[in-house]
């Protein structure tokens, strides 16, 4: 009987010891399946860098990082979520990269990476509405409700100036709708998020550009896959080189 027991014992350690190495073999194929992954993190709420289309994300920002997958050989998941989530999740590693239309500042650098500006020369603007006296200067927005994107340049910007009530909502369409209805006197963001809007309603807003802004564009890129940053710079420097990038920029209306 001791023998019995012995050799069931010895098969049992046989199969736990089979087991462990489909285990561990298993895990090191999913590690191999994932490193080749490309995961950008992307807010579709911001045209023309990423917006839902006909129920698909498309946009600038899109195209870019869908030819940098490319060219870096990788495939490439999208994860939409909302502005405010994007640098967390980033700096958690549960996404390579930011392709959102975002802009690099001093606080977001200490937190993040940042390739080089791509896109420059995008000037802050307040929106108002036809009906209202123009705006001349920053001062005329003093005692005033101001809407402005929640973590966007503008909002960094307009923090910094004393006088408007700051009202903080997450896209360009919800602060536009604001806007006409009334519940706020004027809306401060990058001129390019708006311009299709603006262009489409001319006799419905006014435009007043803030001398001295200049909103840039860049990726963001996770301090946890920091070697994908010189990767990616070298990408969009061939894609200016080989005429790629500006296809791009004429394809989503940017000069």
């Amino acid at each position: 009987m001791k023998t019995i027991y012995k050799v069931i014992a010895a098969l049992l350690l046989v199969l736990v010891l089979i087991g462990m190495y489909r285990a561990k073999f298993k895990n090191q194929s999913q590690v191999q399946d994932n490193s080749n992954l490309f995961i950008v993190g992307t807010n579709a709420e911001f045209a023309p860098f990423a917006f839902i289309e006909h129920g698909n994300i498309v946009g600038f920002d899109i195209d870019l990082a869908q030819e940098i997958a490319k060219r870096l050989n990788k495939k490439i998941v999208f994860k939409d979520m909302s502005f405010e989530a994007l640098l967390p999740e980033l700096q958690l590693g549960k996404i390579h990269i930011i392709a959102a239309g975002i802009s690099p500042t001093e606080e977001r650098a200490q937190k993040v990476l940042f390739t080089q500006p791509y896109l420059t020369g995008d000037q802050l603007v307040v929106v108002t509405l036809k009906k209202n006296p123009p705006i001349t200067s920053l001062k005329d927005l003093n005692d005033k409700n101001v809407v402005v994107n929640d973590s966007f340049t503008a909002d960094y910007y307009m923090s910094n100036i004393h006088g408007p009530h700051l009202v903080r909502l997450p896209t360009a369409a919800e602060a536009i709708l604001a806007l006409r209805n009334g519940n706020v006197y004027a809306y401060v963001t990058a001129y390019t998020p708006v311009k299709s809007v603006i262009e489409q309603n001319q006799l419905e807003f006014n435009i007043f550009p803030i001398e001295g802004t200049h909103e840039a564009t860049a990726i963001a890129v996770s301090r946890e896959y920091s070697d994908l940053l010189p990767q990616i710079d070298s990408v969009i420097d061939q894609m200016k080189t080989d005429g790629t990038f500006a296809q791009l920029k004429t394809k989503w209306g940017f000069q």
